[in-house]
């Protein structure tokens, strides 16, 4: 079965973002290709299937005699993280193992909720529509620094130790605040922070330790869609 090279360049370039059009760029090339959905896999020694964010099952893309494989269902499910700059046309793979292995099973459980947030949650959707995406009950939180225009605010902590509140709660901080603290002593494993506008998603931040140096880090979705993913700083008081 011939396939037309824009649905190749979706499946195995664009396929770790949803909604980025890469073939209108300028450097792609047509080619004729195959898809092989007789191609069994397995990871770990166990049965694997690659999918997409919407859980629709990939086939592998045969070109030239080589199988060329979704890099974002590849990567993911090897507990690493895929990201796409749509300025520099730039895909950017963070492995999950670094020098020293995968971590702990809570670590990969947290990057693995990390990365169905990342699937789930797209800027603009509603309240509504992101509640009905989640089985968590998110909290309202509390912004005392708000200058982007946002008018309300959800958060959630996963992995939460049970009766755990960081010391300097609410109102002696914003909950926009990283519980640095709470993150490194392992009394959270991630906290989402999400802004609204006019009842739809703004703006959110996952913040987290990363296991591949035991630091903690915040992504960053920006209102105008460009992804920042560094390590937090932590204040200091005197």
């Amino acid at each position: 079965m011939k396939m037309k090279w824009k649905k190749i360049a979706v499946i195995s370039a664009c396929s770790i973002a949803i909604g980025i059009t890469c073939y209108a760029s300028g450097g792609v090339e047509s080619i004729q290709a195959y898809l092989n959905h007789d191609f069994k896999f397995t990871l770990n020694s166990k049965v694997w299937t690659p999918k997409d964010s919407d859980g629709a099952v990939l086939a592998p893309v045969i070109f030239n005699g080589t199988s060329y494989l979704p890099v974002k269902a590849v990567v993911e499910a090897t507990g690493g993280q895929v990201q796409w700059n749509e300025a520099t046309k730039t895909i950017t793979i963070t492995s999950a193992s670094g020098n020293e292995g995968a971590g702990s099973e809570r670590d990969q459980m947290i990057i693995e909720e990390m990365n169905e947030i990342k699937d789930k949650l797209k800027l603009g959707l509603t309240k509504e529509e992101v509640q009905a995406l989640f089985i968590e009950k998110f909290e309202i939180a509390h912004n005392s620094d708000s200058e982007d225009g946002s008018d309300s605010y959800w958060k959630y902590e996963y992995f939460k130790v049970s009766g755990y509140n960081r010391e300097d709660y609410f109102p002696d901080h914003a909950d926009y605040a990283i519980d640095h603290d709470g993150l490194i002593n392992k009394k959270i494993g991630a906290y989402l922070y999400m802004e609204w506008k006019d009842n739809k998603l703004y703006m959110y931040s996952i913040s987290y330790v990363n296991p591949k140096d035991n630091q903690v880090y915040i992504f960053v979705m920006s209102p105008d869609g460009t992804i920042s993913d560094s390590p937090v700083i932590p204040s200091t008081s005197s």
